[in-house]
């Protein structure tokens, strides 16, 4: 892993990851209980963009094998309890960071741009964190 930090990827992240948010919840998006799962399941669907882009099939396949467990466990959090779903998606979304950041420790993928990590990455953990909070905003609306 490369200790060098891209922070105008970073901070260009944050922004789009504050920018959706707000865009959710202004429209009322975030009400829709398929809007988040739809936006994340998205995430893993770059990797293999890339991976077709870096004309590499055997890291295609592997994207394809590693973003399935994330949609996956999106289409898990749908299935279950809107405020355990919504922690499960959050914990999906924050791994895809962790994954964002170890990518290149897996396998190399030549189609990732190099500020990919940085940029992803905030976005995946801004989004989760946020969606950690509503899932215990839902649980003490639900219980008191």
């Amino acid at each position: 892993m490369d200790a060098n930090i891209n922070f105008t990827a970073l901070f260009v992240g944050i922004i789009i990851a504050v920018y959706v948010v707000v865009r959710f919840r202004e429209t009322k998006l975030e009400r829709k209980a398929w809007a988040y799962p739809s936006l994340i399941a998205t995430f893993p669907v770059y990797y293999w963009v890339f991976a077709l882009y870096g004309s590499d099939l055997q890291v295609f396949y592997k994207e394809i094998w590693v973003g399935t467990i994330f949609v996956s466990l999106i289409f898990v959090s749908l299935k279950i309890k809107r405020s355990m779903g919504l922690l499960l998606l959050a914990v999906t979304c924050i791994s895809h960071a962790v994954y964002d950041v170890v990518h290149d420790e897996l396998f190399t993928n030549s189609g990732v741009p190099s500020w990919w990590p940085e940029f992803c990455g905030s976005i995946d953990v801004l989004i989760g964190f946020y969606l950690v909070y509503l899932s215990r905003l839902r649980l003490f609306v639900l219980s008191g």
